[in-house]
């Protein structure tokens, strides 16, 4: 039976060639010629892709400000300071990845006498994320004025950032075949794409503009198991 069928198929393509060859370029040439014809109607789609991992790492800036009516003993006291919270951080850690970022002298007047007021700034890496609470209670105990913008980390940043990339695209996608086919149309091909450029990170919540020593004794900045990776991306596409 399979045979008698191949056998006809062959003698229906013998007999119409001339037919089958030209309904394959007319279908050929429709596609080549519609899109000069016809404008696509553009839509643009916000895709989001998140997932959990472990972390690996945390990171977060540390402030230090001191001041003196003798701009040269500020800069002195917030050379001295800083390298109190450093030296903390070097004991709890072990050995952290340590970047000053910078220091800034300000002159202010402060009950009509003139104070120079240093701000030291530095960015701090470790590899021990399970300690992240008790480093930010020490370093407010030890000084510090804000600690801010804790991160914590993926152990594969890259590869972790590229999956929740594909993921926002994916959804991206999924959006816009839903709004075509509201419209009774299917969706074409990409025209643009915008990546929010952010690297996996997962973020909590620091105490900022605190004086010394001022944290309260509840706020915790622990670790968690698990933190939520996201990438956003928006997408623009020709729908037909």
């Amino acid at each position: 039976m399979m045979q008698l069928s191949l056998d006809q198929a062959k003698a229906f393509l013998l007999r119409y060639k001339n037919i089958v060859l030209l309904a394959g370029v007319v279908l050929l040439a429709w596609f080549l010629v519609k899109p000069l014809l016809f404008e696509p109607t553009i839509i643009t789609v916000v895709g989001t892709g998140k997932l959990e991992v472990a972390p690996a790492k945390v990171e977060m800036t540390v402030t230090r400000v001191d001041s003196s009516v003798d701009p040269v003993v500020a800069v002195n006291q917030g050379e001295t300071n800083t390298k109190v919270l450093i030296d903390e951080s070097k004991v709890l850690l072990g050995e952290p990845d340590i970047q000053r970022a910078f220091y800034q002298i300000t002159p202010t007047v402060v009950g009509g006498d003139r104070l120079y007021q240093v701000v030291n700034v530095f960015r701090l890496t470790s590899a021990d994320p399970g300690k992240t609470s008790e480093l930010i209670k020490s370093l407010y105990t030890k000084g510090a004025i804000t600690i801010t913008n804790v991160n914590f980390l993926p152990t594969e940043q890259e590869d972790v950032t590229q999956e929740a990339r594909r993921l926002a695209l994916q959804d991206a996608r999924e959006q816009a075949k839903l709004i075509a086919k509201a419209a009774g149309k299917r969706i074409g091909r990409i025209v643009t794409i915008t990546d929010d450029l952010n690297q996996a990170s997962g973020t909590i919540s620091s105490k900022e503009n605190m004086e010394p020593n001022s944290m309260p004794s509840d706020f915790v900045a622990a670790a968690p198991d698990k933190i939520e990776v996201s990438k956003i991306v928006s997408v623009t596409y020709e729908i037909w």
